[in-house]
């Protein structure tokens, strides 16, 4: 095939030696004879898009712009001395002409020949990749310094304009990413997704979602976002369980989704409870935030003093010198305060935690202002306090939050650690009086909040199925029988759909009974001890030797890794393996979602607030997935 060299097969595919594919409408365009004018046609008429010419602006024109030419070297035909007889350098030239000049390195990369379609179309994907992963605006195309900088670095690649930029470049990297996704998905058995809402700083609304799922093959737990999604209409639990279940139907993931994990908000737990086939999982973070502010309320004094103070550092900078200097003069780390977020517990913790850090700088700094209250003894007493409760809170909820491991199977261990210290702490003597109400109304809390957590029993039998714990994770014997019964139950099930029609007919067969008639005398006492010990192979026998082949092994180290495990053990185990699959792939938090609007407020700012809806959906899509 000719060397394509036109601009114009940056949205083309060839089909054969006369049609091309549009990349946008995947409408087939004539280019016989080799002409691409049907095809530049077809762009500037259905898609708008003006093609660029390859030409690179003049090397002269780039000096002119302050870029540096390579330095003339003066060659022997140059005389500085006009006066002086150049006999001898004459014929040395005359030599020199009929002689190759050998270019410098300088030249050769300096070599402002086009690139090819190809490697044009590599660099442009990569800018488009750079674009939306690290947050840049799209106007960096225009930037004079990034064109001078892109030229020193390769003359014969020319930057597409924003334009291009935005309305083909961006599509094409987007769709090329969502097939991949879709590829992944397609291995997928079953699904879990988290769920959460938006709102951009140009107050438009946006919904996440981000689907969970093992790998059967690898046996590798993925995480994609399916989008960040603008959501004009009304939240409504109705609205709601519309737009997810029409955003599955897209993806063609309907009937792989299984376990929904968002936060206690009314309209999205009843929008989860309009599709019967997905269970709901209560994102486990927002409960522990509910819990941890129950209590906050009892040290609120110190609380606002300790908040006034580290406001007046943030917005006085001679403040903020003077606690430097003081670090300095008593070896203390040059530590910044830290402000608290209502909306967040650990910001709090974290707000007291960095106070203790900085405990004598801070109060020799306070006093020296002289202009506010300092915090005495005994605010200090109540916030260490506070901080040996919470520290435990902050390690369950990282725990918990992860999205790169399995983190289900530990909730009922982890919340039971949490239950149990906050009751301990309770118990402690000599606790201040503002201490001791606190934790009451956090045990309180807490009793409500996980009072029936045994009873979830997605979560129960994700801990059995977790080699890692299993049984032991059960202080109740009762509860471990019962989730025991489920998962027999649940895999006898699976064995049922995996047998084939014929299979299912014979086990439903019973065991012959031996007549007198068809047998000697001599075996009548024999075959008729054997006919009452021999038991038909049912799914449900096959489910319980199965789970007690598995529970008999030893149990594997904690930090190990679960699935690879699994994925050695997963032809010993084929129907438990199956069932894992749908029970670890669920996450234990809705935070995944939560970091998606972490990115989207990284991606639209203050700098960057003039992106479309499109535009933005795009760009977060591609930087969760790329």
């Amino acid at each position: 095939m000719d060397r394509k060299r036109s601009d114009v097969w940056n949205h083309y595919s060839v089909i054969d030696s006369g049609m091309a594919k549009c990349s946008y409408c995947s409408n087939s365009v004539s280019y016989k004879g080799g002409s691409t004018s049907n095809l530049s046609k077809h762009l500037k008429r259905k898609h708008i898009i003006q093609n660029e010419s390859r030409k690179h602006p003049r090397i002269n024109e780039m000096i002119e712009q302050n870029v540096d030419e390579p330095s003339k070297q003066n060659t022997p035909e140059t005389n500085n001395d006009q006066n002086q007889p150049s006999t001898s350098i004459n014929a040395i030239n005359v030599i020199n002409k009929s002689r190759p000049i050998q270019k410098s390195v300088y030249s050769y990369f300096m070599n402002d020949k086009p690139l090819s379609v190809s490697k044009q179309n590599k660099i442009d994907e990569q800018l488009a990749v750079m674009i939306s992963k690290e947050f840049q605006p799209f106007s960096l195309v225009e930037s004079v310094e990034f064109k001078k900088f892109i030229y020193l670095l390769n003359p014969g690649y020319l930057v597409p304009s924003r334009k291009t930029l935005s309305k083909s470049i961006l599509p094409q990297l987007y769709e090329k990413t969502k097939e991949k996704v879709r590829n992944n998905l397609l291995n997928a058995k079953y699904i879990s997704f988290t769920t959460d809402g938006w709102t951009s700083i140009n107050n438009d609304s946006f919904i996440a979602v981000t689907v969970h799922f093992i790998d059967p093959e690898e046996c590798v737990l993925k995480t994609f976002l399916l989008g960040c999604f603008n959501v004009v209409e009304s939240h409504t639990a109705l609205n709601l369980s519309l737009f997810l279940n029409n955003c599955f139907k897209d993806w063609n993931i309907t009937e792989k989704v299984k376990v929904a994990v968002s936060d206690n908000a009314a309209n999205i737990t009843s929008a989860i409870g309009m599709n019967q086939n997905w269970h709901h999982i209560p994102c486990l973070a927002h409960t522990l935030d509910l819990i941890a502010q129950s209590g906050l309320g009892e040290i609120k004094n110190v609380h606002k003093k300790v908040k006034s103070i580290v406001e007046y550092f943030k917005r006085s900078t001679k403040a903020n010198l003077r606690l430097k200097n003081a670090q300095k003069q008593m070896g203390y780390p040059e530590l910044k305060l830290i402000q608290d977020v209502c909306t967040r517990w650990n910001s709090t913790y974290d707000m007291f935690q960095r106070c203790i850090d900085n405990k004598e700088p801070l109060m020799y700094t306070i006093a020296k202002i002289g202009n506010m209250d300092n915090l005495v003894h005994e605010d200090f007493e109540l916030i260490k306090h506070y901080c040996a409760i919470f520290k435990p809170f902050k390690e369950v909820t990282i725990e918990l939050s992860s999205e790169k491991g399995i983190s289900i199977s530990k909730v009922l261990i982890l919340i039971k650690a949490l239950h149990s210290h906050i009751k301990n702490k309770e118990k402690e003597p000599n606790l201040p009086n503002a201490i001791h109400l606190m934790l009451s109304k956090m045990v309180i809390k807490a009793n409500a909040k996980f009072e029936n957590i045994e009873n979830q029993s997605i979560l129960t039998e994700a801990t059995i199925l977790d080699p890692r714990f299993k049984k032991e994770a059960f202080n109740n014997p009762y509860t471990y029988q019962k989730t025991y019964e489920k998962i027999v139950k649940k895999v006898s099930k699976i064995i049922r759909l995996n047998q084939s029609p014929a299979e299912n007919e014979e086990n439903e067969k019973t065991i012959p009974t031996y007549r007198e008639n068809e047998t000697s005398e001599i075996w009548q006492q024999f075959d008729s001890q054997v006919s009452t010990s021999i038991s038909v192979n049912t799914p449900t026998s096959e489910a319980i030797v199965e789970l007690d082949r598995y529970l008999n092994e030893p149990i594997l180290d904690r930090k190990s890794d679960p699935l690879k495990w699994w994925n050695d053990r997963k032809k010993i185990y084929p129907n438990l393996f199956d069932f894992m699959l749908l029970r670890l792939c669920v996450p234990s938090t809705s935070v995944p979602s939560e970091r998606t609007f972490s990115k989207a407020d990284d991606t639209i700012s203050e700098r960057r607030n003039r992106f479309s809806t499109n535009n933005l959906e795009m760009l977060i899509f591609l930087n969760s997935n790329y």
